[in-house]
């Protein structure tokens, strides 16, 4: 459990011996001195000790000992920020409001008291990292890439996997791989996260999108009828926070007109409908193991495909387009997608794990919802019956009726180091994308994305963060709604 910031904090008129007190209670070597409320300084244990050796008493009082042009940084400063500051020599930072007040901290460990995700590499990782080093195969070419792909292909039900740089190039691969170019039109919804639209641009395709389910904020089969074209040759159902979309209907309207299915599992590993995981119900499927993910390589991605004419082309095309068994011999003009065998050794650890991830998710799901559903405060997103998500990133929409109030608590929650974050935003609001065909107006994507809110759901949170979290979502939106 992270350290409590009034177990980092001490009053400037406090003794030594108070210090001393502090410092064994949190273990991490360094105290926020404030004064009248705001932050002051710094004050090490090696501090304390020099000021005894020079003949300062146990009860005399810290303001003198400390180091009052110590580095804080706001509380709304960015991660990369945080990261610049960080080092082997300033381990712990402090974080201030407005008021110069000490609110949350920054550490190597994490950079906020409750990160909004965090992964748990607890298993094999380092002895496979390790094993790699120490063998020399650290690029993609390595007994860790194949040994990943087998064992994600095995997990999904699926027979052929392609491992992949990131999420999404794997789309980008799959799309390429499923002859979708220039002239081609492909359905995507307006409610997701920019990889998708992304790679359907640099397949040369024009992507059209449409809007999702009121309930479960998924791509609408009926909507997606409606946008088809005779230009249409793919649908891209995304999985929005690890919840399966309506597989079955979308696979009937692309049997009914001839249309390719690539689904966007980037958030869904783990996810299924009747005991069919997602992933494994289209032409191909794209996942992404970025360090947020379900599991994660760090960065990287893979492909599920159903034939294995479309996989042997992908291996080559992936591998800059060279032809299995002649090296440097190019017969298509191909890509560098690879995973390097580090970065794969990562996901065959993290892969071993999954299922007591899983388990772990689903306890966090359930306290959440045992805890903020009965307030009142949100809408949740549904699922089919049948069908159970991924468990990646608990998300739930401020009800309508109290609007801005998300706003709101994303800021205030800052401040009380909860790490959030805001609903994607819809792609037809994004200047990258203000030529982009839309099927219609897209009210319910951009509704669900002006009030959406996702809380920390690191598996790495014990029930007693969850409770604190929702504690504090509570009593913002108490205070905010009775305003």
């Amino acid at each position: 459990m992270p350290v409590k910031v009034e177990d980092l904090c001490i009053e400037s008129c406090q003794s030594i011996l108070d210090a001393f007190l502090l410092l064994d209670k949190n273990a991490q070597g360094v105290l926020f001195v404030v004064e009248a409320g705001q932050f002051l300084g710094t004050l090490t244990d090696g501090d304390l000790r020099r000021a005894m050796i020079n003949g300062a008493t146990r009860e005399d009082g810290i303001r003198d000992f400390c180091m009052m042009d110590a580095l804080s940084l706001s509380v709304d400063a960015s991660d990369a920020d945080i990261q610049a500051h960080l080092s082997g020599k300033i381990k712990i930072i402090p974080l201030l409001d407005t008021q110069k007040r000490v609110v949350d901290y920054a550490s190597i460990l994490r950079l906020r008291r409750i990160p909004l995700m965090e992964p748990l590499l607890g298993g094999n990782e380092l002895e496979y990292v390790s094993d790699c080093l120490r063998t020399n195969w650290i690029s993609s070419q390595g007994a860790y890439v194949t040994r990943f792909e087998k064992m994600l292909a095995e997990y999904c039900g699926v027979e052929y996997c392609v491992a992949t740089s990131n999420g999404t190039v794997s789309l980008h691969l799959a799309l390429v791989v499923l002859g979708i170019g220039p002239g081609d039109e492909v359905i995507v919804p307006d409610l997701t996260f920019a990889a998708s639209v992304n790679a359907i641009l640099h397949s040369g395709a024009k992507p059209v999108l449409v809007d999702i389910e009121k309930t479960t904020w998924n791509l609408s089969p009926a909507k997606v009828r409606a946008a088809i074209t005779p230009k249409t040759k793919a649908i891209m159902p995304v999985h929005l926070y690890g919840n399966p979309c309506e597989m079955a209907e979308i696979l009937k309207i692309s049997e009914e007109h001839d249309l390719k299915v690539i689904e966007d599992s980037a958030e869904a590993l783990g996810a299924h409908i009747d005991g069919k995981l997602a992933g494994s119900f289209g032409d191909a499927s794209a996942f992404s193991f970025f360090g947020n993910k379900v599991i994660t390589c760090g960065e990287g991605g893979a492909i599920l495909f159903r034939k294995k004419e479309d996989y042997e082309l992908a291996l080559q095309l992936r591998d800059h387009g060279m032809v299995k068994g002649k090296r440097y011999w190019h017969e298509k003009v191909g890509y560098n997608y690879r995973l390097t065998n580090m970065q794969a050794a990562v996901g065959c650890a993290q892969l071993e794990q999954i299922k007591s991830f899983r388990i772990r998710r689903k306890k966090i799901f359930q306290q959440y919802n045992e805890l903020l559903l009965p307030s009142g405060f949100f809408d949740e997103q549904e699922l089919l019956p049948g069908y159970e998500g991924s468990y990646w990133l608990y998300t739930l929409c401020v009800k309508e009726k109290f609007g801005l109030q998300r706003d709101h608590l994303i800021t205030d929650l800052l401040k009380m180091g909860v790490d959030t974050r805001p609903v994607f935003y819809p792609m037809s609001d994004m200047p990258a994308f203000v030529d982009v065909a839309r099927s219609e107006k897209l009210e319910i994507s951009r509704n669900i994305s002006y009030r959406g809110i996702s809380l920390p759901s690191s598996i790495t949170l014990s029930p007693n963060d969850i409770k604190w979290v929702c504690e504090c979502v509570l009593g913002v939106l108490n205070k905010r709604i009775t305003l």
